[in-house]
């Protein structure tokens, strides 16, 4: 398993790096989770002295367990081998995923399939098969794998839902591989929608959907699922606040959403390495202090600029430290799309390609100008 810190960061180290508070920063994790239902109900219960036969149950068990005997059939679990030298290593990254087709397309996580030289997808009948790597995207943390046909003659494919549809509030079911635990199923609800969440990239995915079900190392890459049993989102990773153990700060979980995997899935069934476009800022939203103070406009507050990208070509400049008022740019639109936070910005972006050319509208000492940015594409290891 392995973390990253959550930041509104285009990526991370450029010069120069605000200083920022280590009790308060976001972990994101690649998907490790406690349970998060059974801490709370274990919580109430000390508190009001409930016992399990007072406590109302939140979905219906028998729905629950319709959907998993229709949809587990095609979810599976992913093993990556990276070979060094002559030797055979399992990397320690192993994961979930779920067929999307008759032809044998699997829809997994990235970082599930990072790194690997060769992939083995076991089956819900435990058969273990062969499986060939075919596109990815990192920035979104997506990526297809295929196992031949004649594999899965009798497993019906998983449907994608549309993720605009999701509420906050509906059932949420989560089917993968915990800890290798083949096949578990975890039920919670959506507890929130449109979140901008960080990628292994340090870029935020756009519109992401929170969750409340239980994730674990082993659930990246697997369904999430809603009450008609169609896939909403795919688990990717969580978020702890500080590392607190405190009820209050219990981790949340992320899933891509399903609409971002349809959107791309041509591209990634067709071999495609995506790249999504690269501006090269650190930036946060301008603070409501400074904004009151110091009348700088709502925006991207540019804490740093890349060297050798298209911002720094572009002359955009970055505050000299955070807090400072009057020697960077706030970032306030991109072609006349105003943007309030960088997760605002990679979701106009995403919408471009590299080599597209956007005018970025910057507000510096008081003064508006425009600037023409030419798109690079993500840097490699970024």
């Amino acid at each position: 398993m392995s973390t990253y810190f959550e930041r509104q960061q285009l990526p991370p180290d450029p010069e120069p790096s605000p200083k920022r508070s280590a009790t308060r920063r976001a972990i994101a994790v690649v998907l490790g989770a406690v349970a998060v239902g059974f801490a709370l109900g274990m919580f109430a219960a000390i508190q009001f002295g409930w016992t399990s036969d007072d406590v109302p149950s939140l979905f219906s068990e028998a729905q629950v367990s319709r959907i998993f005997e229709s949809a587990s059939p095609a979810v599976v679990e992913i093993e990556a081998v990276r070979r060094i030298g002559n030797l055979q290593l399992d990397i320690p990254f192993w994961g979930s995923g779920f067929l999307v087709d008759d032809e044998g397309h699997i829809v997994t996580n990235y970082h599930v399939v990072a790194g690997g030289d060769e992939y083995v997808v076991r089956l819900s009948n435990g058969t273990e098969v062969p499986a060939d790597r075919l596109g990815v995207s990192q920035a979104d943390d997506l990526a297809v794998l295929k196992v031949s046909p004649s594999y899965i003659e009798d497993i019906s494919p998983l449907s994608l839902g549309d993720s605009s549809k999701v509420a906050p509030g509906q059932l949420a079911i989560a089917i993968g591989s915990p800890f290798r635990e083949f096949n578990s199923v975890g039920v919670g609800v959506v507890s929130g929608i449109d979140r901008g969440h960080s990628s292994i990239l340090h870029r935020p995915i756009p519109d992401m959907i929170q969750t409340d079900v239980p994730l674990n190392p082993g659930n990246s890459g697997g369904p999430l699922l809603n009450a008609d049993g169609e896939v909403i989102g795919i688990n990717t990773s969580i978020r702890i606040e500080g590392g607190s153990r405190r009820v209050e700060d219990f981790r949340v979980g992320f899933a891509v959403p399903s609409n971002t995997a349809r959107s791309l899935l041509p591209q990634l069934i067709a071999a495609v390495d995506l790249r999504r476009p690269w501006i090269g800022i650190q930036g946060a939203p301008v603070p409501r202090q400074m904004r009151e103070t110091e009348g700088l406009p709502r925006g991207i507050y540019v804490t740093g600029v890349f060297s050798d990208s298209p911002a720094r070509e572009a002359g955009v400049k970055a505050f000299t430290r955070f807090g400072s008022s009057d020697t960077g740019d706030v970032i306030t639109a991109v072609d006349d799309v105003q943007v309030g936070s960088v997760d605002d910005m990679v979701g106009y972006l995403n919408t471009k390609i590299p080599g597209d050319a956007v005018t970025l509208t910057l507000v510096r000492e008081g003064e508006e100008r425009t600037v023409e940015v030419t798109l690079d594409p993500w840097p490699d290891g970024a």
